[in-house]
């Protein structure tokens, strides 16, 4: 094998091996959100296991929910196939969702997780 043929092969593994996440991260660890407990948990401490969220609404009977999220996009094999590229999608995306509902009095009233299936795209 030639050096260039070698130095292609690790740089194109390195460019297979690329993704990029955002959000909180630790929504997707069972563990930790399997440490929140409805009708226990206070807001204090779910702040403490996963951070403030970014979003929060409000809704009737003083509720309030936390939204989090976390997404990880990374290329597909089509994303380095020119042809097929142009016509095809080249990247693909997991996400997780996690809706954390409190009561009036601070406690967690109830947990929302959603884990949209694999290429899901949200419209709008």
């Amino acid at each position: 094998m030639t050096a260039g043929l070698k130095l292609l092969t690790v740089l194109t593994l390195l460019v297979v091996s690329a993704c990029v996440s955002t959000g909180t991260k630790a929504i997707t660890d069972a563990g930790c959100v399997s440490q929140i407990e409805v009708g226990k948990s206070t807001q204090a401490d779910v702040a403490a296991l996963l951070g403030y969220p970014v979003t929060a609404s409000y809704g009737g009977q003083e509720e309030e929910t936390w939204h989090y999220s976390r997404i990880t996009v990374y290329p597909t094999p089509l994303a380095f196939v020119p042809v097929v590229k142009a016509v095809a999608p080249s990247l693909g995306e997991t996400s997780r969702e996690l809706a954390v509902t409190f009561s009036r009095d601070g406690t967690v009233k109830s947990l929302g997780v959603n884990q949209p299936p694999k290429g899901f795209s949200p419209s709008g």
